[in-house]
């Protein structure tokens, strides 16, 4: 019974755990251009948390944590009517909105990266109206971007969150004349809470990480802290791999940090909701 784990545990050695800590040891070293593994400091953490590129950081976590609220906030009301709907219509928009993830995410972003283009349909239809607005090289158009890109991979987990919901307290609810409004915030809300804090955090974490469309859309002039990770490594100047490696380490200390709140947040949610429980049933 106890060799049953060992494959999974060699993998995560192999495949985790040996590859951070290179890139910890790698973030250790003074300059580019050291082959020493005995001479270590932390002056590519100092200059990763000092301007220009700590204000990266800090927009990056910003654009990222509007853009999954955003595509929250669209999600949520769709997938809930969707999961109402009749078996047929339910089954067709299931197909419609599944469909997206069946094709390449390269493939979809150079899509969106084609209408936003000054030559393409969206900057000339806003020239007809008057309007000179440039979607390609700007941070709207990677805000844009990133809620286009994501919104279908949110799109299932809700749907299951909202699919498993007992549904007798809404039709309770109903029966007793709340309002759509109430329903929401006294039932729903509290009901799926915790699946809408792990879809925010599948969509809001992969794109702390994002580079492929702030490179496409942003035109590499969006700086964000995937595409400056992705400069040092692999940019076609001098590579910087030590300080790559701390931009690295900076990204998932934010990612560690976020899914840690969160965390902490549910379950105090979580103790909260049984000692209310505990105490209505010893009442």
């Amino acid at each position: 019974m106890k060799w049953w784990g060992l494959p999974a545990k060699i993998w995560m050695s192999c495949f985790i755990l040996l590859p951070f800590l290179w890139l910890v040891l790698l973030s250790l070293q003074p300059t580019a251009a050291s082959t020493s593994i005995t001479t270590f400091d932390l002056h590519q953490f100092s200059r990763a948390l000092t301007p220009p590129y700590s204000n990266i950081i800090i927009d990056s976590v910003a654009m990222s944590f509007l853009a999954a609220l955003t595509v929250l906030a669209i999600a949520v009301p769709v997938t809930w009517s969707i999961s109402r709907m009749p078996s047929k219509k339910k089954n067709l928009w299931l197909a419609l909105f599944t469909i997206p993830l069946g094709l390449n995410f390269v493939v979809r972003i150079y899509a969106w990266f084609v209408l936003f283009r000054p030559e393409g349909i969206f900057s000339r239809a806003l020239r007809g109206f008057g309007l000179d607005f440039a979607f390609v090289s700007s941070q709207f158009g990677v805000f844009v971007g990133l809620i286009y890109g994501y919104l279908p991979i949110m799109f299932l987990p809700l749907y299951s969150v909202f699919e498993k919901m007992e549904r007798s307290q809404l039709e309770a609810a109903q029966d007793l004349g709340a309002s759509t409004l109430q329903r929401w915030w006294h039932i729903i809300i509290p009901e799926t809470r915790s699946g809408l804090f792990a879809s925010f955090l599948f969509v809001f974490v992969p794109m702390l990480g994002e580079y492929l469309i702030p490179r496409m859309i942003g035109g590499g002039l969006v700086a964000t802290l995937g595409t400056q990770i992705e400069g040092q490594f692999l940019g076609s100047g001098r590579p910087n791999w030590p300080f790559g490696a701390a931009l690295s380490i900076c990204l998932l200390v934010a990612a560690a940090a976020v899914l840690s709140s969160s965390f902490i947040l549910l379950s105090r949610q979580k103790s909260e909701k049984s000692a209310r429980w505990s105490i209505a049933h010893l009442d």
